[in-house]
């Protein structure tokens, strides 16, 4: 997807992902399910590597990696992971290979579809399914949502798996391709992406 081509939510989700993420300079960073527009395209690192598990992506690391992150322990400062765990069938396994590969005080900026969004709830009511919820398929393609999450779910899985949130945010409400209101006045949780900066214990 080309940034031209980016819908609304996508382009503030990129601008909040971008903003907790700070200075990289002097860090190494590993942005998982990078695809072909990576959140960590243009910032200055000491190096970056792009992970995806499409080879037309063309990615530093192609792999499944529901197999493992073939990087060495304690090897990486920052991980970015943006709309990539909801697709994990073993979302803590994931974690703890987020964790084995990070430095000690290394970071995740991770972001989800909130399954507890306002629009989300607003569907419920009436008798509606959320647009992101994971639900059954007859295939097996990347894309598909497996797991859905709100913030108190994000918040228990990565303390279970060694892991502090230090900030949450979200990309805000959107309804026709239009922030409703500004981002500080939205709280995270009525957000349609949660949002959060999270340090290894």
């Amino acid at each position: 997807m080309k940034s031209n081509q980016m819908n609304t939510q996508t382009k503030i989700r990129y601008v909040q992902m971008r903003r907790l993420l700070g200075n990289l300079n002097g860090k190494e960073v590993l942005d998982v399910g990078a695809g072909n527009n990576p959140i960590s395209k243009g910032l200055k690192t000491k190096k970056t590597l792009c992970l995806d598990g499409v080879k037309d992506f063309n990615p530093d690391i192609c792999c499944n990696i529901n197999d493992g992150i073939p990087l060495k322990d304690n090897s990486i400062d920052v991980i970015i992971a943006g709309e990539f765990l909801e697709h994990i069938i073993h979302p803590f396994k994931l974690l703890r290979e987020f964790s084995r590969v990070l430095r000690s005080g290394g970071e995740i900026v991770l972001s989800v579809p909130n399954i507890c969004s306002l629009k989300s709830r607003l569907k419920a009511i009436l008798g509606d399914l959320p647009e992101s919820c994971a639900t059954p398929q007859d295939d097996e393609h990347y894309q598909r949502h497996v797991n859905d999450y709100n913030l108190k779910q994000l918040g228990n899985i990565l303390d279970k798996s060694r892991f502090h949130i230090t900030k949450t945010t979200s990309n805000g409400i959107i309804f026709h391709s239009k922030l409703l209101w500004p981002l500080f006045l939205t709280p995270p949780t009525f957000g349609e992406t949660l949002i959060v900066r999270a340090i290894k214990k």
